[in-house]
C-alpha cells in the first residue's frame, strides 16, 4: 500500500499542473485577445503626442496659416497654464491629506489648503476662458463652432497624453 500512495500523489500533482497549466493558457489567450480587440477597435486619440493632436485638431477645423500659429501659441500657452496650475495646487493638496493623516487634524487647516487649491482653479479657469474666448475670436463662426465640438468631445491638444490624475487635483 505504501507503494501506490505516491504513484497516487503523483498523478494528483501531474493532474493540478496540467489544470494550472490550461488555466494560464486560456488567462493568456484572453488578455491577447483583448489587447488586440483592443487596439483594433479602439485608436483612442489619447495616445496621440499632443503635437500630432493639435496637427489633427488644425486639420479638423480648417486652420489658415494664420490661424495655425495662433492656435500653436494658444495651445502652448495652455500646456504652460496646466503644468503651473499643477505645481501650485499639488504641494495645497498633499498638505491637505499630510493634515488629515494625523491623529488631531487641524479641520481649519485642512479646508484652508482645500479652499486656496480651489482658488487656483478658480483662477486658471478664468484665464483659460479669457485666452479662448481670444483665440475664438480668430475663427470663422464654423471654425469655431467645430472647435468646441472637439473641445467638448475630445482630448484637448494642451492636455497631457494620459489624461489620468493619480494625485485627485483635476
Amino acid at each position: 500500500m505504501m507503494l501506490a500512495e505516491p504513484a497516487v500523489h503523483s498523478a494528483t500533482r501531474q493532474h493540478w499542473w496540467k489544470v494550472l497549466l490550461a488555466l494560464s493558457l486560456a488567462l493568456n489567450l484572453f488578455f491577447v485577445i483583448g489587447a488586440l480587440w483592443i487596439h483594433v477597435h479602439h485608436r483612442h486619440p489619447l495616445v496621440m503626442a499632443p503635437a500630432d493632436r493639435l496637427e489633427q485638431m488644425a486639420s479638423e477645423i480648417g486652420l489658415n496659416p494664420e490661424q495655425k500659429v495662433a492656435f500653436a501659441h494658444y495651445s502652448q500657452t495652455m500646456r504652460d497654464r496646466l503644468q503651473a496650475l499643477h505645481d501650485a495646487v499639488q504641494p495645497l493638496i498633499s498638505a491637505a491629506w499630510s493634515e488629515v493623516a494625523k491623529t488631531r487634524a487641524d479641520e481649519a487647516k485642512v479646508m484652508q489648503y482645500f479652499d486656496q487649491a480651489d482658488e487656483q482653479r478658480r483662477s486658471f479657469t478664468r484665464d483659460l476662458t479669457t485666452r479662448t474666448l481670444s483665440f475664438l475670436a480668430t475663427l470663422s463662426p464654423e471654425q469655431r463652432a467645430k472647435f468646441v465640438q472637439i473641445a467638448r468631445h475630445g482630448p484637448r491638444p494642451w492636455s497631457p497624453p494620459h489624461d489620468h490624475d493619480h494625485d485627485g487635483d483635476h
